[in-house]
């Protein structure tokens, strides 16, 4: 069961593109991340779930109810912008009172989230670092305890250590049935959390992979010289003047025998990251 269904969504500022034919789905209890480059057409995605922004054209649900501007923000969202901001002559604590009192809830768990975060509470919000801003904007998302989180660029600004420990709480909120949209930059945390990615471009989403799928494309980037010719089955092969490069899928054993009959000077062997995946199905899509 679909939590999100966006279908053929359309956004246009003007004359320019926010979103065309946008399809994306999140299943309920999942946590799926969402990625693309800046003004592919997340925000705007995004605004739209939470009735900031109204679209043009095409169906935007959550849990089977449309979304549209004039019903305001969904009460059913725990959502965090990129950028938090607070009222910046108030201290921690004035700031989760008051969205303790705005959501109707207890502060009790706002509390247990800043400990968690070892945020000072009597710290002015004005004299809190960056990072520090970015978890009070996490603790105001997650004390509404909604079944819908929605969040944009969360570890922007924390450090490892705390990078770890929010990544531990989604999973976490994902155990309690929560259901997750993350968006981010640092393809590291999606691979963490994520079950499922989607990839957005020029306002249309066009990939969408289960994570365990994902992985299980990694390849391996052979470079070898002098050139010489090559047949391999399953791979991709760049030939220079002075070196040959393989893009290579399979068992590497196998191609460690077949290369040892040649009379190889130099060899080197990298495994190609998350990142590299997703940047050659992007340039691949550009061309398309």
């Amino acid at each position: 069961m679909n939590y999100i269904d966006v279908i053929d969504l359309k956004k246009y500022y003007g004359k320019t593109k926010g979103l065309e034919h946008a399809t994306l789905a999140v299943k309920k209890g999942e946590i799926l991340g969402f990625i693309g480059p800046n003004g592919a057409g997340k925000t705007t995605l995004i605004r739209i779930l939470l009735g900031l922004l109204e679209k043009d054209s095409g169906t935007a649900l959550i849990d089977t109810k449309a979304v549209s501007l004039d019903q305001g923000m969904n009460q059913q969202i725990g959502y965090l912008p990129s950028e938090a901001n607070f009222f910046g002559e108030y201290r921690v604590k004035q700031i989760l009172k008051f969205y303790a009192n705005l959501i109707k809830k207890d502060i009790t768990h706002g509390i247990e989230l800043a400990s968690y975060f070892e945020l000072d509470l009597n710290k002015k919000v004005a004299e809190l670092s960056y990072g520090n801003k970015k978890k009070l904007g996490i603790i105001v998302a997650l004390m509404k305890e909604a079944p819908l989180l929605i969040l944009d660029e969360p570890t922007t600004g924390l450090d490892p250590l705390f990078q770890k420990k929010f990544l531990d709480l989604l999973l976490k909120e994902k155990e309690k049935g929560t259901t997750i949209l993350l968006s981010s930059h640092v393809l590291s945390e999606v691979q963490k959390v994520c079950d499922r990615v989607s990839l957005i471009k020029n306002g249309e989403v066009i990939y969408t992979e289960e994570m365990a799928k994902l992985s299980s494309k990694a390849y391996k980037i052979i470079k070898y010289s002098p050139a010489f010719k090559i047949n391999l089955d399953h791979a991709k092969v760049t030939y220079d003047k002075d070196s040959v490069t393989i893009e290579y899928q399979g068992n590497i054993q196998k191609l460690l025998e077949k290369l040892a009959l040649y009379p190889i000077k130099d060899l080197s062997i990298e495994s190609v990251k998350l990142e590299d995946i997703f940047m050659h199905y992007y340039e691949s899509e550009m061309k398309s």
